[in-house]
């Protein structure tokens, strides 16, 4: 994939080399053509970085070169012992040395990512060629850290530039283009290996064509970008490397001492090249490495026996140059894919030796089973060793390597366990001494276990940086970071091993973009500035840039536990306020670090809330522009629920309400600023700006207060800063700070103006309007965002059958507080309107503007709207709770709002604001409300129109608005409907406006009749509508049945009962048909005319007793029970408590039930009456009948059976049984006159006259026992269902005392015995007066035809007496004929 790492060294020339002659520059010696052209160089190009050696590295001395890209704390000199680094060009003139340090700033890096642990950043000074065609291109990068430079090749150029700039450079430094020579015979083959060599002015260009084995090296970059062609051929130093096989080729470039290459091919085969002679002569020549034994013997034996083939490792991966030895002297470690380590010693004349050799694969397999990591299907895992990299020789700190002796090398090897479905990458620490090899640690890498990409040429990288504490993996699209601290032993870290509780170190993955084609093309250990005791790697990416990665080192008062795996809260910060700025990263998070659900839900509120207040560290809290403050916090939100959405699982509804309340305030304060940004553009000169006073009135526990030490003094700028996580203050402190201001103005003598007040309101209703409609604006549009089905809610609010307020706090926009602040400055606002007539002004003559005065109407309205809003939310909030009582009260808020909005609506078309009024209306679907507030208008207009007229004064404005309202009156009923048609015309049922809502309403026939037919309070006129306007005489009639339930005088009854009388007539008169259902109506009502005529009979029968009681109604109910109630009553508080309230409807001429008539009936004394009077004998029976036609009106069979029981029982308990069955020396007469003296024989008599019986015959007075004596006997009649069984146990003990009685006229009056011949008497009396009333209507009869016949007689006489007889002429009177009876039959 890329190359390794170019060596940080920096070489030397030897110092026997031959010394140059002429001035500084390389080329000055040799013969120039006339016309030279000149590169494109420039003096800053190879300004060196003076002091290029990191704090606490070993220096880079010029002889004793380093591993792995390291520096040695000791500078770099120029040959001359100087500080002469600059590149002598021709022409240029003198040359000054740098003397300054090299910082961070010279980099001019561009921050990607940044957490405690490590940092990322871009560096700017990759060029453009590189970034903008990286995709397209195939690329080779590498670095040399210890100068600064980069390198990227393709098939035809290299890109050189200085990656790490001069701190006192004025910009980065133009790149150099390359030209390469030895063209490649195919495109798509290997790239070609470059690398720098470190040298002094400037360094120098080696190029190695990897298939044909070409070899070009210039002494100097600026003899490498010559513009001339021919120029740079001539200058370039060209060789190829022998001895490559038919299709073999090179695969990498290693630095194995000063001015020495190792090379790697692709057989195995190592080839030392080199690009001096021993004399220093550039020069370029090559040496296959071989090795004719081992230093070692034991288990290693010689290379021929281990390796074959002349020594040469087939499958080599990694060859990396370590630590200086001796002076031009370096160790080098070759590994192969299975574990086989040669350590060689290299010296830059080209001698070499095998040093040790040694096969680690057995050992690296025994660490990972030592771990428990190694899973147990090893048959089918593929192991092998991946990458290896020398341990710093020296370190401090707690690192996992110490300071190795002479003769150890310490190595950190990656391998890979890897089977069909899983992958498992490890790091060991490997100790290789005098052949002896040992793994002390072991660390497995837990956050990455994705596959090794095959089909590529791509391998991973290691990196470890000094001091040792971090090691670097670099794959093609991903970066692996590693602790390799060890956890100290220490009583804490004891327990927690016992507890199994002992955090892991520290690991992470930078991933890049996959769908970006981003790729890795080279890495190299980079250098930091002194001071600085970080690791740092910088990473060359295909299609971006260069970036570093730079990880910061263990803190001296911190433990190795301590440095742990970022926390949820990091990894989503970084997401948050990295994520959008750049296009490299990829932080949505990988499934080998999932994160726990709470631990994700818990930081995402602390993050959410440190950007509502300012507290996050990646925010600023001062700048120029607030606007672009408050924006980059709402993009910070919404970023954080993008990424909460797009890589963990969904959050619970409560998190989500959390997340999503905090973006709204976040919106709602911008939308604040922009409003007082523009007040304090405009504020009138002496005048207070609202929001600028509230801020100052809020109490200091509720907003962060400013700090004067720090210089803070702009209140509201720091307001919104620190203090939009409480946002919903503003809202009832507008109101606050309006009312506080009038009243100091008053206090102190100097009220403010009209105007002025007027103002401030505009801006209070600002304020809250802000706050509240862009929180509800914000909730609506972002609903899906946050996880909120957009049906679910509508203007912002949740639907009622779409809540999710379980769990929840109550939404801070429908607050108590909040709503009863916005009501309240509503009704601030109407009273200052009201109190405001047309021509005021006050004692400075300001009064408001019209247009201000319109302005604050229009936000009025639009503050009605916020009011119905929060109202809604609130009660909603509280009916979906789970407790009674918050849900009772939840339904009352629901009662009060339509109040509140009724009044609100009326009031906003009193200002002017109809057509807002209407819309509201219309949106919340307040049919109430809308026609309060038309007929309103219409009533007022109406009014003021006839005082116009009357003036004569012009009135067409106003009839053109009653016409608009009768327009909307009209449009409604088409538009809404029966909703509708209930509002409008209950309006005129509640104006008790009965004429005008029959006569309006003909315009409306069929909704006038459905609201009439729904709606029973209708009923007592419903009936004119039907038989007036519908013809439905039918419909009429079952309207005034409806009705005579409602009616509560005598009279009126009686008229309803007898207009539904007549109107099933007509109904039925028309039919063609006789209709069965309409006689059983005819007869229901006949019946109740029959009840009324008994109520006004009894009430004619007491008329004469209540004419003797005062005018007053109590006084003459009293008299009827003194008169009436004496006996039968006494000791029956509950009955006769029951008759006081019969007589007192009755005196009051209201209607009694069918039950409580019959009650008053029976009640009433029998020696108290007239026993000749027809109400006296027939009372009993009537009582009866009653209850039988309660029975066909109503059905109740249960409640006929029980009353009718009661009455026959009352009926016999009147007379003195006892006493009349005591006949000794009675005559059979005066028993007789005794027995029809009774009530019994009386009702039994009537009953038998009148045929009563036949169908309903008299019970036995035995099955009379026991009727109603019992609550459970009661409860079995609708009558008493609702009462209570204390009022019934009362009731059941009166009714007890009437049993009692019956029971002694049973037993002593013998009635058992005398009931059949009582029954057998009045059966005969009846027949008797049956046959007496015959015989007299038979002679009535006889009587009438004698005396018709006798006139007939003597008319035929007279007539004849005087001549005129049949056909004769009487006084021109002829043609009389007479019948057989003697009538004159006309002609």
């Amino acid at each position: 994939m890329f190359s390794n790492p170019a060596s940080a060294s920096t070489a030397l020339r030897n110092p026997r080399r031959r010394q140059r002659t002429g001035s500084d520059d390389s080329v000055a010696t040799r013969q120039l053509p006339k016309r030279l052209k000149r590169s494109g160089l420039t003096t800053e190009t190879f300004k060196p970085l003076a002091n290029a050696t990191p704090n606490g590295h070993l220096g880079h001395h010029e002889t004793s070169p380093t591993a792995n890209g390291y520096l040695r704390d000791t500078e770099s000199k120029s040959p001359t012992g100087g500080e002469n680094t600059s590149l002598a060009i021709r022409n240029r003139g003198h040359r000054k040395p740098e003397r300054e340090k090299r910082s961070n700033r010279g980099d001019s890096s561009v921050e990607l990512i940044k957490n405690d642990t490590y940092a990322i950043s871009r560096l700017a000074t990759t060029p453009s060629q590189f970034q903008e065609n990286g995709i397209s291109e195939s690329w080779h990068g590498g670095f040399t850290s210890s100068i600064g430079y980069a390198i990227a090749t393709t098939q035809t150029q290299a890109v050189i530039w200085r990656y790490r700039q001069p701190p006192n450079a004025t910009g980065p430094s133009k790149p150099i283009n390359v030209p390469l020579l030895h063209s490649a015979n195919n495109s798509d083959g290997p790239l070609p290996l470059a690398t720098l060599v470190p040298s002094s002015p400037e360094p120098g260009l080696l190029i190695v064509r990897p298939v044909t084995g070409k070899v070009s090296y210039w002494e100097s970059l600026s003899s490498a970008a010559s513009v001339d062609r021919g120029r740079q051929q001539q200058q370039a130093i060209q060789g190829t490397v022998t001895g490559l096989a038919s299709g073999e080729h090179i695969t990498s470039i290693t630095e194995a001492e000063p001015q020495g290459f190792l090379l790697t091919c692709t057989s195995g085969k190592l080839v030392h090249l080199s690009v001096a002679d021993p004399q220093g002569k550039a020069s370029i020549g090559t040496q296959v490495l071989r090795s004719s034994g081992t230093e070692a013997g034991g288990i290693f034996g010689s290379l021929r026996n281990v390796f074959g083939g002349g020594g040469w490792l087939r499958d080599v991966l990694a060859v990396k140059a370590g630590y200086s030895l001796h002076k031009a002297q370096r160790e080098c470690i070759v590994a192969t894919r299975k574990g086989i380590l040669q350590v060689w010693n290299m010296n830059w004349n080209g001698a070499h030796s095998l040093k040790h050799e040694v096969d680690a694969n057995s050992h690296l397999l025994k660490s990972i089973r030592d771990t428990g990591t190694f899973p147990r299907d090893s048959e089918n895992q593929h192991f092998r060793v991946l990458d290896l990299a020398f341990l710093p020789a020296v370190v401090t700190g707690q690192e996992v390597t110490s300071s190795p002796s002479g003769s150890t090398t310490r190595l950190l090897v990656l391998t890979v366990l890897s089977s069909h479905n899983t992958t498992r990458y490890n790091l060991h620490v490997v100790n290789v001494t005098q052949g002896e090899i040992d793994v002390p640690v072991v660390h497995p890498v837990t956050c990455y276990r994705s596959p090794l990409v095959t089909g590529t040429a791509s391998k991973p990288q290691l990196l470890v940086p000094e001091p040792g504490q971090t090691a670097y993996i670099i794959f093609e699209t991903s970066v692996v970071l590693v602790s390799l601290d060890e956890i100290k032993e220490t009583p804490d870290s004891q327990l927690q091993t016992e507890a199994r509780r002992t955090p892991d170190p520290f690991q992470d993955v930078i991933d890049f973009h996959r769908d970006k084609g981003y790729a890795v093309v080279g890495c190299a250990v980079d250098v930091l500035e002194k001071g600085n005791r970080g690791s740092a790697c910088t990473i060359m990416v295909r299609g971006y840039g260069v970036i570093r990665v730079n990880v910061a080192p263990v803190e001296k008062d911190l433990t190795s536990a301590d440095r742990t795996a970022l926390t949820a809260e990091t990894k989503l910060e970084q997401a948050v306020f990295y994520g959008s700025q750049q296009s490299l990263l990829d932080l949505s998070g990988r499934p080998e670090m999932q994160l726990a659900a709470e631990d994700v839900r818990d930081a995402a509120l602390r993050i959410s809330h440190s950007i509502t207040s300012s507290s996050s560290k990646h925010l600023s809290t001062a700048g120029p522009s607030m606007e672009q403050h408050l924006q980059k916090r709402a993009i910070a939100l919404a970023e954080l629920i993008k990424h909460l959405r797009n890589n963990y699982q969904p959050l619970d509804h409560v998190t989500r309400w959390k997340l999503l309340w905090d973006a709204e305030k976040m919106a709602a304060a911008r939308a604040i600023w922009r409003v007082y940004n523009d007040d304090v553009s405009h504020t009138y000169e002496g005048e207070k700006i609202l929001l600028y006073e509230l801020v100052e009135c809020i109490s200091e526990q509720d907003k962060t207060e400013n700090r004067p030490e720090h210089h803070e003094t702009d209140h509201v700028r720091h307001w919104l800063i620190t203090d939009v996580w409480r946002l919903e203050y503003v809202v009832p402190w507008a109101f606050k700070a309006l009312d506080t201001l009038h009243k100091w103005s008053i206090e102190e003598g100097q009220p403010m103006s009209s105007a002025h007040r007027a103002r401030l309101i505009s801006q209070a209703y600002d304020l809250q309007l802000m706050t509240l409609e862009t929180a509800y604006n914000f909730r609506q549009s972002n609903a899906s965002l946050y996880g909120f089905d957009e049906e679910s809610m509508v203007g912002g609010l949740l639907r009622r059958d779409f809540q999710e307020y379980d769990g929840m706090s109550q939404p801070w926009t429908s607050s108590n507080t909040i709503c009863e602040a916005v009501q309240t400055l509503a009704e601030y606002f109407q009273g200052f309107a009201i109190d405001l007539s047309p021509n005021s002004s006050d004692e400075e003559g300001a009064s408001p503007p019209v247009d201000l005065l319109s302005k604050v109407a229009e936000k009025h309205a639009r503050l009605v709207d916020i009011i119905c809003k929060t109202n809604i939310e609130r009660f909603r909030f509280y009916q979906a709770s789970k407790e009674v009582r918050t849900r009772k009260v939840g339904k009352e808020l629901e009662k009060r709002l339509y109040d509140v909005r009724k009044a609100l609506l009326k009031g906003l078309a009193e200002m002017g604001q109809l057509m807002a009024a209407l819309e509201l209306g219309e949106k919340y679907s307040d049919m109430d409300a809308l026609a309060e507030v038309l007929e309103s208008e219409i009533q007022v207009s109406h009014e003021e129109l006839s005082e116009l007229v009357k003036a004569g004064e012009n009135s067409e404005d106003l009839g053109t608005k009653v016409a608009i309202c009768e327009g909307f009156v009209d449009e409604y009923f088409d538009k809404y409907g029966a909703a509708w048609g209930n509002a409008y015309f209950a309006r005129f049922v509640a104006q008790d406006r009965i004429s005008s809502l029959l006569t309006h309403g003909r315009k409306h026939r069929d909704h006038l009749s459905t609201f009439l037919r729904n709606h029973p309070e209708c009923t007592n006129f419903r009936w004119i509508n039907e038989v007036s306007v519908e013809g439905d005489y039918a419909a009429a009639a079952d309207d005034l049945r409806s009705a005579q339930k409602q009616a509560d005088t005598l009279w009126a009854k009686k008229i309803q009962v007898s207009i539904s009388k007549l109107s099933t007539l007509a109904a039925l008169s028309g039919e063609e048909k006789e209709d069965n259902n309409v006689k059983q109506i005819l007869h229901t009502l006949n019946g109740r005319l029959e009840v009324l005529a008994v109520q006004e009979q009894i009430h004619e029968y007491l008329t004469p007793t209540l004419k003797r009681a005062l005018n007053d109604t109590p006084a003459r109910v009293e008299v009827v029970l003194e008169q009436y109630g004496k006996r039968f009553l006494k000791g029956k508080p509950a009955l006769r408590g029951g008759m006081k309230l019969h007589i007192t409807r009755l005196v009051e001429e209201k209607v009694l039930d069918t039950e409580d008539l019959a009650d008053l009936i029976t009640f009433m004394d029998e020696d108290a009456l007239d026993p000749d009077s027809d109400f006296s004998v027939r009372r009993f029976l009537i009582a009866i009948r009653l209850v039988r036609l309660h029975e066909i009106d109503t059905g109740d069979i249960t409640s006929k059976e029980l009353l009718e029981r009661i009455i026959w029982r009352r009926c016999i308990i009147q007379d003195d049984w006892p006493s009349i069955n005591r006949t000794e020396l009675k005559d059979e007469a005066e028993v007789g006159k005794e027995t029809r003296a009774t009530a019994l024989f009386k009702t039994l008599a009537e009953g038998f006259k009148s045929g009563f019986w036949d169908q309903n015959p008299p019970p036995n007075p035995s099955t009379l026992r026991g009727a109603g004596t019992t609550i459970e006997s009661l409860r079995t009649s609708s009558r008493y269902k609702a009462a209570s069984d204390s009022a019934l146990e009362l009731i059941a003990r009166d009714l007890e005392q009437e049993d009692t009685a019956l029971e002694n006229c049973i037993k002593k009056g013998r009635l058992e015995e005398w009931w059949r011949g009582i029954v057998d008497a009045a059966q005969t009396s009846a027949r008797n007066e049956a046959d007496r009333i015959g015989e007299e209507e038979s002679q009535r009869t006889e009587a009438e035809q004698e005396f018709r016949e006798k006139v007939t007689r003597e008319d035929r006489a007279a007539w004849g007496s005087e001549g005129i007889g049949i056909g004769k002429n009487n006084g021109g009177r002829a043609g009389l004929e007479m019948d057989e009876e003697g009538d004159v039959m006309m002609g």
